[in-house]
């Protein structure tokens, strides 16, 4: 029997640190991997862009201790959060190392699953971590994301073309095109797998929506601020930044007006690729 019944709450300053500190918008993409990922006693499995720990630590706890899950991640802060956590959670399966997913420090076959959730946006050449991810799985390991793909917050972006519009920046639009489709697609998704080696397993898709009572709202919230502003601040020449975001948080406030409010709608996706057998 597992030491469970052992368990007494401690409260502290430090614990409570670790205990709320999800962000809302890791959240739905974590849950669609969490409800699709493959699972089997004794894995051994890699979350690549673990950041503070989600969705590692529920994973891990999850599976128990007959596997074993490693987090990986370049931010050193975060590392630092997350390894307080195995002392916090108290769990014993989950070890993490601070390192970039373009360069996976293990060896090849070394897992049997690797996981990323909502990390494919923020890697610089994900080419190469499909490769890695690639090589450091072992024959028939699988390789599992969730992300948000083109048509994210379409709603939002059509009235930032609006405005780019209406403010004289229309030589801003390339830009704004270029941002939004980085995020890619299931088709360029679906070749990411396809030229590293897997095959593509399993797909699940969902629709997430966010509401906001209005723009001033929604361009306050903190983690827009963190996440999406300085990629939308980009897009704008400095000199014009002031003039710009006044315009879109007064279209967006008159569109709550009229609506009620602000709903705006990401495609979330689940992929799971196989490495070939030969």
């Amino acid at each position: 029997m597992a030491n469970y019944l052992e368990y007494e709450f401690r409260d502290s300053e430090d614990l409570v640190s670790t205990f709320d500190e999800l962000p809302l918008w890791s959240a739905p993409f974590g849950m669609l991997l969490l409800q699709n990922v493959p699972m089997s006693a004794g894995m051994k499995v890699l979350d690549i862009g673990t950041g503070t720990g989600f969705p590692l630590f529920e994973f891990a706890e999850r599976l128990g201790k007959t596997c074993k899950c490693y987090g990986l991640d370049p931010w050193k802060n975060a590392i630092a959060r997350a390894k307080k956590k195995i002392i916090d959670y108290d769990v014993s399966n989950v070890e993490i190392i601070e390192g970039s997913a373009e360069e996976i420090p293990f060896d090849a076959e070394t897992f049997d699953l690797v996981i990323s959730n909502l990390g494919i946006n923020n890697f610089s050449d994900p080419e190469k971590v499909f490769a890695e991810c690639y090589r450091v799985l072992k024959p028939g390991g699988k390789f599992c994301i969730s992300t948000n793909i083109e048509g994210h917050w379409e709603e939002f972006y059509k009235i930032f073309l609006k405005t780019l519009l209406h403010t004289g920046l229309k030589d801003c639009i390339e830009k704004l095109d270029r941002h939004i489709q980085h995020r890619g697609n299931k088709n360029s998704l679906l070749k990411l797998y396809e030229d590293a080696g897997f095959k593509l397993n399993n797909v699940a898709e969902d629709i997430l929506e966010m509401r906001f009572l209005n723009g001033t709202a929604f361009l306050d919230h903190h983690f827009i601020k963190l996440g999406f502003l300085g990629s939308w601040k980009e897009i704008i020449p400095e000199e014009k930044q002031i003039t710009f975001f006044t315009s879109l948080e007064k279209k967006l406030n008159e569109i709550a007006e009229k609506q009620g409010e602000l709903k705006f709608t990401v495609p979330v996706i689940y992929m799971e690729g196989i490495k070939h057998t030969n």
